[in-house]
């Protein structure tokens, strides 16, 4: 794929990410306190924004709960890496089960209250699954643009 796309992947992943941490530039741009609504009602779309469960103390958090910000994070991390060292081989499926497991035990552990609910855990792990959902989606994207491509020729 070419450096212009994996380019355009990472710039819109850093504006998703700037939108999930929206609150807690508010302090240093008052003005963006207008789109916070806009926003959550948007994230609320793809997570269950409990607020129990959002980064962050007080005043500001996340407009995403931990889990979800960690798997954006990952995807993000990895989209960045993918600017200097192109991703050319097509993943396994037991990356990603592998890297599903934590999340998935996490999860049952704490609905069966063998712990207390972990931000950090949740993130941790989020990170995990969204870094190897990244190679997904690249691979993905990377056998939709050649597709298209030799459609058109």
């Amino acid at each position: 794929m070419r450096f212009i796309l994996r380019l355009l992947i990472v710039l819109f992943l850093t504006l998703w990410l700037f939108g999930v941490f929206i609150e807690w530039l508010i302090p240093v741009f008052p003005n963006i306190a207008a789109a916070v609504p806009f926003l959550q009602k948007s994230y609320s779309l793809v997570c269950h924004q409990q607020q129990q469960k959002l980064l962050g103390e007080s005043v500001y958090h996340s407009l995403v709960c931990s889990r979800c910000a960690g798997i954006y994070l990952g995807f993000y991390l990895v989209s960045i890496v993918s600017l200097f060292y192109a991703i050319k081989k097509e993943p396994k499926l037991k990356i990603l089960l592998i890297a599903a497991i934590p999340m998935i035990a996490d999860v049952i552990l704490y609905s069966l209250g063998f712990y207390d609910y972990s931000k950090t855990l949740a993130l941790l792990t989020g990170v995990l699954l969204g870094s190897a959902g990244f190679l997904y989606f690249y691979s993905a994207l990377k056998k939709l643009i050649q597709e298209l491509s030799s459609k058109k020729n």
